[in-house]
């Protein structure tokens, strides 16, 4: 049986991440404004397009620039919030821990008793 293991690499990774952090935040607008009674046409009349447009970029299925997402935030009457900062690096983030034993003394087992061998 041929397996195959693929890797998307830190750089796509953090692009997708940040992309669904952003179309999260555009759907979650998109909620709150449609409780108040947005739809989707209106907001398609606000930016001057069809309102397929508008679904296409919402659902990701068409690509969202910088421009296309100041213009969704005009609509939807919301400002754009960015920062860049160094990030915290914690165990579980897709970070691999370091477990190589080279350089180092022998590897101890802990928390069994010293008979149990």
């Amino acid at each position: 049986m041929t397996s195959y293991r693929y890797d998307i690499g830190a750089r796509a990774r953090k692009s997708g991440r940040f992309i669904g952090r952003v179309r999260r935040e555009l759907l979650k607008a998109l909620t709150e404004e449609k409780k108040a009674g947005l739809t989707q046409e209106e907001l398609a009349r606000r930016l001057e397009t069809l309102r397929a447009a508008v679904n296409s970029q919402f659902a990701g299925e068409s690509e969202l620039t910088l421009r296309s997402l100041a213009d969704l935030a005009w609509a939807l009457d919301r400002e754009i919030a960015i920062e860049l900062r160094r990030p915290a690096v914690t165990a579980g983030q897709n970070i691999a821990p370091v477990t190589s034993t080279v350089g180092y003394a022998q590897i101890r087992v802990v928390g069994r008793d010293a008979s149990e061998k």
